[in-house]
């Protein structure tokens, strides 16, 4: 392919301008612009722009940018870290585990079961009639989500306090964690015909870096009688935190079993 023609003077004058992806993306069109683009003295410019401190010496030391060179201290910080290594295979199975779904309206129960851990990752199927096309859109889409059937379909009414617990046993170790506490339904997505309510796992002493990952638990809707909302599925998911079977037992292997 023939080098695109232009003036080193000119590119002198264009390339301070750009930012690291586009002088990056340069340094690929040919020899010469690559050559122009290394230079350190751009992406020393750039550094200090994002970090000028790496610019600054200390005493006799060189500063950092200087004894590393510039290019490669931003091309090292500056493109997103990729999993280097597949995750390892978890040592939990669904069949392990057993989920201990609680509801309440108010201070009544209005829905308790016991789940083997190999169903909650089947979609609700055959849903009833009459849901809307919101709905039907979710629960044909492609995202990773796991489902709790629900044995018998139950009634509620989100003028009273809709609570949920759901508690998660390992068969293998006869011991228990918890997944979500007594949980509100505060976000109702009235379109969707969703309730959504979330708890922060409790996550084992051993991992003390590990934080901040929420549980969301949804019930999914359909319109009932006198004003109530019946319910015909569960789904449970723990947003970006694990997207498919293996990371979600990966992360249930590190909760606070008791």
């Amino acid at each position: 392919m023939p080098e695109i023609s232009c003036p080193a003077e000119v590119l002198k004058v264009i390339f301070p301008s750009l930012n690291g992806a586009d002088l990056a993306a340069c340094m690929c069109v040919s020899k010469s612009w690559r050559q122009l683009a290394k230079d350190d003295y751009l992406w020393k410019r750039l550094c200090a722009q994002r970090w000028p401190s790496t610019c600054h010496s200390q005493g006799s030391s060189l500063a950092i940018g200087e004894s590393r060179g510039y290019h490669k201290l931003f091309a090292s910080f500056s493109q997103k870290r990729q999993r280097s290594r597949p995750m390892p295979a978890p040592k939990l199975t669904f069949d392990d585990l057993e989920f201990y779904v609680d509801i309440w309206e108010g201070t009544s129960s209005v829905y308790s079961a016991v789940v083997n851990g190999a169903l909650v990752r089947t979609q609700v199927f055959n849903p009833p009639a009459g849901i809307c096309e919101s709905m039907q859109v979710h629960l044909q889409s492609q995202a990773y989500k796991m489902a709790v059937p629900v044995s018998s379909q139950f009634e509620v009414c989100f003028s009273e306090d809709i609570h949920v617990s759901l508690l998660v046993r390992r068969r293998d170790q006869d011991r228990v964690a918890c997944i979500i506490g007594k949980s509100g339904f505060d976000y109702v997505d009235g379109p969707g015909y969703r309730a959504h309510a979330y708890d922060y796992l409790q996550i084992s002493p051993l991992y003390p870096f590990v934080s901040e990952i929420r549980a969301w638990i949804a019930l999914l809707l359909v319109d009932g009688k006198c004003g109530r909302m019946e319910v015909f599925g569960i789904e449970l998911d723990f947003t970006d935190a694990a997207n498919n079977d293996n990371e979600v037992l990966c992360l249930l292997e590190i909760l606070d079993w008791k």
